[in-house]
């Protein structure tokens, strides 16, 4: 048997050490030693592509390697390609190092310096194991070597908002463009996903919990595939149960998912816990749902900063839907951008309870009915996000539900357009109100000057033009009578622009006061 050795080591004098001894193993095939993780992990995903077989049986992974530290790396290794073998290569072979190495993922560990009987011993039984795993996998090819699933992580900004109904419809719109689709609820305290489908199970992800190799036949027996097509992972019927799931059996189980699911939607509940905190971490997206309201919004913001200071996920890393949304809202969706920071899914849901209430007091989301405008919005935010590829997903009727959805916001833009020619007629007739008050006040203010002026014997029309701006030319009377001076001041009102056009209506200001000239 033929046993292709992987080695990486950015140690030259412990590469030239190894590859010597790994030459002299019978049926070994050793390859070049690898200085760094990166240039490991891209080599093993080259060879995954070609299939499981063109993978190596055994990696040899030394305690100094870089970037990525050696026992982070062999757990990646170990995530990632499952039928592969891997060996800890440390100076340190102590039991805490043995015990951290198999918690990782390693078949076992070699000390330095090297031994042959000790290299070789380590080797043929990672080869082995690694051999078994493949003859399991080989009659199903269940589990491809390379991730290829999307995990899309839903999360709720609190209780009632529509998570758990969201998670249902992407997965149901996702099955039915022809993907392959695992429902995975990991809200584990509180789960409601079997209710909602009417799902009596006896085996959840509690039962997956203590499995450190979770291969294709353990995570079929644990899983149920539902009338409707999607296969369900659900949350234990004893809430208390749910402490019993790690981050660590999380991470293994959704990394299980994806090498056999194109499509893979966790509900991960209101709630931020070591386990769903995973799923939205992992995730290729993160979906937090919210309702166009102000505690709800507020809530939102208080999860995306959580999620950021926990170094989670990033806001603009973070798509939030808009529930029951309602054009009328004061809070549009433009708004929930701003106050998260996060990016907005251009797919509405909009507000219709009534529709759901006989689906969801029946136990039975997965009827909703097609002509529904709540299965139209979260079936047009499934093509949105690519888990419906070009919204083939879509019944007619939902597809002619985005359309209407699309309409309704042309409809709006028209409508505002209509109403700018009164906006604006409005706009002109207010200027007009305006020069005309204005006109008055120069009327006024004029009549008074030329009054003084007349009264002690000087040009009462100089006097009125003295303070008029230009575009405000009039005519100035005097009368003298009983002792008394009266002016009047005559003012066109313009149109519009001063200056231009005068408007056929006249402002007439007057002023009186004692003549002085006439006591002289």
């Amino acid at each position: 048997m033929i046993v292709r050795i992987l080695s990486g080591t950015g140690d030259p004098d412990a590469a030239r050490a190894l590859a010597g001894l790994l030459h002299q193993l019978p049926g070994a095939e050793p390859g070049p030693a690898l200085p760094d993780s990166t240039l490991l992990l891209d080599t093993l995903a080259r060879a995954a592509e070609a299939g499981i077989d063109e993978l190596p049986e055994v990696v040899i992974v030394h305690d100094g390697i870089t970037p990525m530290p050696a026992l982070e790396l062999i757990r990646e290794v170990a995530l990632r390609f499952p039928a592969v073998g891997v060996v800890l290569l440390t100076a340190d072979p102590s039991p805490a190092v043995l015990s951290a190495a198999m918690d990782s993922g390693a078949r076992g560990v070699i000390g330095l310096p090297l031994s042959y009987d000790e290299l070789g011993a380590r080797v043929e039984a990672a080869a082995a194991w690694a051999g078994g795993v493949r003859r399991h996998l080989s009659p199903q090819r269940a589990l491809p070597a390379v991730a290829g699933g999307i995990l899309v992580a839903v999360a709720g900004a609190k209780g009632g908002v529509g998570t758990t109904v969201t998670a249902i419809q992407l997965a149901l719109a996702a099955h039915a463009a022809g993907r392959s689709t695992a429902l995975v609820d990991l809200d584990l305290q509180g789960g409601d996903i079997a209710s909602y489908l009417d799902v009596q199970f006896r085996r959840s992800m509690a039962d997956l919990a203590d499995i450190a190799d979770i291969s294709s036949r353990v995570l079929h027996d644990a899983m149920y595939v539902h009338e409707s097509g999607p296969a369900l992972l659900l949350a234990p019927g004893e809430g208390e149960r749910g402490e019993d799931v790690t981050d660590r059996s999380v991470r293994l189980v959704l990394h299980a998912l994806r090498q056999r699911y194109e499509v893979v939607v966790v509900d991960c509940g209101t709630q931020l816990t070591t386990a769903n905190a995973v799923a939205v971490e992992t995730a290729d997206t993160a979906l937090l749902v919210t309702t166009p309201d102000v505690v709800a919004v507020r809530a939102a913001k208080r999860m995306v900063r959580m999620w950021d200071r926990l170094q989670i996920r990033k806001p603009q890393d973070t798509t939030t839907v808009v529930n029951r949304y309602t054009r009328g809202t004061e809070i549009q969706p433009s708004l929930v951008a701003r106050i998260t920071g996060t990016k907005v899914a251009s797919s509405v849901v909009p507000a219709a309870f009534k529709e759901l209430q006989s689906v969801i007091d029946a136990g039975r989301l997965h009827d909703l009915d097609n002509r529904s405008t709540v299965k139209q919005g979260l079936w047009a935010l499934a093509a949105e996000l690519g888990l419906a590829v070009g919204g083939h997903a879509l019944p007619k009727s939902a597809r002619r539900g985005r359309r209407s959805l699309r309409d309704d916001r042309g409809q709006v833009i028209l409508e505002t357009l209509g109403m700018t020619p009164v906006i604006l007629i409005t706009l002109i007739l207010v200027w007009q109100a305006v020069l005309a008050g204005y006109t008055f006040t120069l009327a006024g203010h004029a009549a008074d000057e030329a009054a003084r002026a007349a009264a002690v014997g000087q040009d009462a029309e100089a006097a009125a033009q003295r303070d008029l701006p230009g575009a405000w030319n009039g005519t100035t009377t005097v009368d003298r009578g009983d002792g008394k001076v009266t002016v009047t001041v005559n003012l066109k009102v313009p149109v519009l622009f001063p200056g231009a056009i005068d408007f056929p209506l006249t402002v007439h200001g007057h002023a009186s006061t004692v003549d002085e000239e006439a006591k002289r």
